[in-house]
C-alpha cells in the first residue's frame, strides 16, 4: 500500500516529533534531577559544613573562655563563656537537623554526648570554686582537654563526611549534565538525519515521476503519443501518472480521428471536385456540342457533385456547432410517429430498388413528445440510410417504437437490419467522429459524421443513443426521447 504524500510527511514529522519530546522530557526529568543536587549541596552539605565549623570554633572559644574564668575568677569571662554556650547548642541543634546518614547521625550523637558531658565537669568545677571548696584543677583540666579534642575530633569526621558527600553529589551532577549532552547531542542529530532521510525520499518519490512526466511531455510535443509505465509512486502522482496516460491516449485517438479528418473529408471534397472539375471542362472544350442529352447528363453530375459537396461541408459545420454547443434547436410538442413514417417512405424507393426489405413497427398510441423535428428527422434518416448501406439483397431492415422502457418516462425508437453487424471492438467508437468500421465489403463512403451529430442531437434532446450488434448477426440503433 503506498503512502499519500501527506501521510508521508506526517509520519516523518510524527517521528520527529516524539523525539523532541521524548528530548524535552529526559531534559526535563534530568535538569529537576540536578536541581535537587544542588539544593541538597546548598542546603545540606554545604550547610552542614558551615555549622560544623562554627561549632568548632565555638568550642575552642567556650574552652578559651572557661580557662580565663578559672583562673582569673572573673565574672564577664563566665558570661562570655554561657553566651557562647547559647550560641553552641543553638548550632548543635541545627546541626542535627541537617545531619542526613545514619553515621554522621552516629557522631552527632556522639558530640552532643560528650559535650554534656564537657558541660557536666565544668558544672561541677564551678560548684567547687563557689564554694572554695579544694579540687584538683589538673584533673578536671586533663579530663576537659580530653572531651573538646575528642568533640572537635568528631565535628571534623562530620565535617569530612559532609564534602565526601558534597563532593559525591556534585560528581554525579556533572554525570548528568554529560549523559544531558550526550542524549541532546545524539538525538539532535537523528532529528536532523531523519529531516533530511525524510526530504530525500520525499522529494526523490515526487521527482522521478515528474521527470519522467517532463521527458513524456517533451515526446508528446514531437507527435510520441506514448504512455507512462507504471512506476512506484505516492497515490497523488500515481493519480497524475494516470491521467496522464488518459491524455495521451486521447491524443492519440484526436491525432488519428485528425488523420482520418484528413483522409475521408480529402476523399469527400476531391471526388466530387475532380468530377466537376472534369465535367466542366468537357462542356468548355465543347465536346458535347452536338449532343444535348450529354450535355444534360454532365450538368446533372455537376449539380449532384455540388450537392455532396455541400452535404459534407453541411455536416462539418453542423458538428462543429454541436460541439461548442452553439446549435440552435427549435424544439415543439408533436407527434413522433407521423416524423418516422414520413422518412421511412422517404427511403422506401431505395430499398426497393436494392431489394431489401423495409419495415415499420410503430403502435397507434405513443406518447408526444417535445422535439427539433427536422433535427430528429436528421437522426432517423442517418440510421436508416447507415442500415440500408450494410445489408444485402433479400434481408430487410426494421423501424420500432415503444411507449416506455424500463418504466420511465421515454419513447424508444430502434432501427435494425440483418446487415453484416459491427466488430465488436468498433461497437464503443463508432459514435465518434470520421469512425468508420470495416465491414469486408463495398459499400458507399461517408464522412463518418452521422453517427456523431446523431448523438449531439439525441443529447441535446436530453435523451440517449447506443447500438448493439454482433458480426455476422446484424445491428440495432435504439435512441430515446423523454415524453413531454
Amino acid at each position: 500500500m503506498q503512502l499519500t504524500i501527506f501521510k508521508r510527511l506526517t509520519l516523518g514529522y510524527l517521528a520527529i516529533m516524539v523525539l523532541i519530546i521524548f528530548l524535552g522530557v529526559y531534559v526535563t526529568i534530568k535538569l529537576n534531577q540536578l536541581n535537587r543536587v544542588a539544593r541538597a549541596v546548598i542546603s545540606v552539605d554545604s550547610a552542614t559544613i558551615r555549622v560544623t565549623e562554627n561549632l568548632s570554633d565555638a568550642l575552642f572559644s567556650q574552652e578559651g573562655f572557661e580557662k580565663k574564668y578559672v583562673i582569673s575568677g572573673d565574672q564577664d569571662f563566665y558570661e562570655k563563656f554561657r553566651e557562647i554556650q547559647e550560641y553552641f547548642s543553638k548550632d548543635l541543634e541545627r546541626l542535627g537537623n541537617l545531619v542526613d546518614t545514619s553515621k554522621k547521625k552516629r557522631l552527632f550523637g556522639r558530640v552532643r554526648k560528650m559535650y554534656g558531658h564537657y558541660l557536666s565537669l565544668l558544672n561541677e568545677e564551678f560548684s567547687f570554686m563557689t564554694n572554695g571548696q579544694d579540687y584538683s584543677h589538673e584533673g578536671f583540666q586533663e579530663e576537659k582537654e580530653k572531651i573538646v579534642d575528642e568533640i572537635n575530633r568528631k565535628l571534623r569526621e562530620i565535617i569530612q563526611m559532609a564534602r565526601l558527600d558534597r563532593d559525591k553529589k556534585l560528581e554525579a551532577s556533572s554525570q548528568i549534565s554529560s549523559r544531558v549532552l550526550k542524549i541532546t547531542t545524539v538525538t539532535a542529530a537523528m532529528v536532523i538525519v531523519m529531516g533530511i532521510l525524510i526530504s530525500f525520499f520525499n522529494t526523490r518519490s515526487i521527482n522521478n515521476p515528474m521527470r519522467l512526466l517532463q521527458e513524456k511531455t517533451k515526446e508528446i510535443s514531437k507527435g510520441k503519443f506514448e504512455e507512462v509505465p507504471n512506476i512506484s509512486s505516492p497515490p497523488e502522482i500515481k493519480e497524475l501518472v494516470d491521467a496522464f496516460n488518459l491524455m495521451c491516449e486521447r491524443l492519440k485517438e484526436l491525432d488519428q480521428m485528425k488523420a482520418d479528418f484528413i483522409s475521408h473529408v480529402s476523399h469527400e471534397l476531391r471526388t466530387p471536385l475532380t468530377s466537376i472539375k472534369g465535367a466542366s471542362s468537357m462542356l468548355i472544350e465543347g465536346i458535347f456540342l452536338s449532343m444535348p442529352e450529354k450535355q444534360n447528363k454532365l450538368l446533372t453530375i455537376i449539380q449532384e457533385e455540388c450537392e455532396r459537396l455541400i452535404e459534407s461541408v453541411n455536416g462539418i459545420l453542423d458538428l462543429s456547432c454541436m460541439e461548442a454547443k452553439m446549435m440552435d434547436y427549435d424544439f415543439r410538442e408533436c407527434k413522433l410517429i407521423p416524423v418516422i413514417q414520413e422518412t421511412v417512405l422517404r427511403f422506401a424507393p431505395i430499398a426497393l430498388k436494392n431489394k431489401i426489405g423495409l419495415e415499420s413497427n410503430l403502435p397507434p398510441d405513443l406518447s408526444p413528445v417535445k422535439i427539433d423535428e427536422d433535427r430528429i428527422r436528421q437522426v432517423i434518416e442517418n440510421l436508416l440510410g447507415n442500415a440500408l448501406k450494410f445489408t444485402s439483397q433479400g434481408d430487410k431492415v426494421i423501424v420500432s417504437a415503444t411507449p416506455e422502457r424500463n418504466q420511465k418516462a421515454y419513447v424508444e425508437v430502434s432501427v435494425s437490419d440483418t446487415g453484416c453487424g459491427i466488430p465488436r471492438a468498433d461497437l464503443k467508437k463508432i459514435f465518434d467522429k470520421f469512425k468508420r468500421t470495416n465491414t469486408g465489403r463495398e459499400t458507399a463512403v461517408g464522412t463518418g459524421l452521422g453517427l456523431s451529430i446523431a448523438k449531439y442531437i439525441i443529447a441535446a434532446h436530453g435523451g440517449e443513443i447506443w447500438v448493439e450488434s454482433e458480426p455476422g448477426k446484424g445491428s440495432t440503433f435504439f435512441f430515446t426521447l423523454p415524453v413531454v
